[in-house]
């Protein structure tokens, strides 16, 4: 699996072998125009996913089995200072924290993009993978209730060791 990797705020992407979930510390970021899933750490199988393949403003973004779908791939566009939108493949529709809350919970949706606070994550190096920090709270794209299928994503206090279900791997959709 090939993650997206390189110095941050470049252009450039890492082969097959940069990194791999058994590594110590993951491969530096890089951006880029190329697709990517959103596979959580902990399980690789499991990837950030527009549910039903919806293409409705407010549409919830669950976990799910990654099959290749357009609804579980996102092109990550550079917006500033660290910060990334993701654009569902499917839909051009952005990851966004549901009505801007701050609050632990608060799901995370397809929105129309746009330059809001609520659609910008910061990848910050956690354990194997990646912490995705949002820049209008500080909080960390997480899964509801653990990992498992269907289950939400939300945004949730980010965990100082890295918990299974707050860190995440970008891996070039392909």
């Amino acid at each position: 699996m090939a993650l997206m990797a390189g110095a941050a705020m470049t252009l450039g992407l890492l082969g097959p072998a940069a990194a791999s979930p058994g590594a110590a510390s993951p491969a530096k970021l890089a951006v880029s125009a190329e697709l990517v899933t959103l596979r959580l750490a902990s399980d690789p199988g499991q990837v950030a996913d527009v549910a039903g393949a919806s293409g409705d403003d407010g549409a919830e973004v669950v976990q799910w089995a990654l099959n290749g779908q357009e609804n579980q791939r996102w092109e990550p566009e550079a917006t500033g200072s660290g910060y990334y939108r993701f654009k569902a493949e499917h839909s051009g529709k952005c990851l966004n924290v549901r009505e801007s809350s701050h609050e632990d919970g608060a799901r995370i949706i397809q929105w129309p993009c746009g330059t809001d606070d609520n659609e910008q994550w910061k990848f910050v190096p956690k354990g194997i993978g990646y912490q995705l920090v949002v820049k209008s709270s500080g909080k960390c794209l997480n899964v509801e209730g653990g990992v498992g299928q269907g289950r939400n994503l939300i945004q949730y206090t980010c965990s100082a060791d890295g918990e299974t279900n707050d860190v995440w791997l970008p891996v070039l959709a392909g």
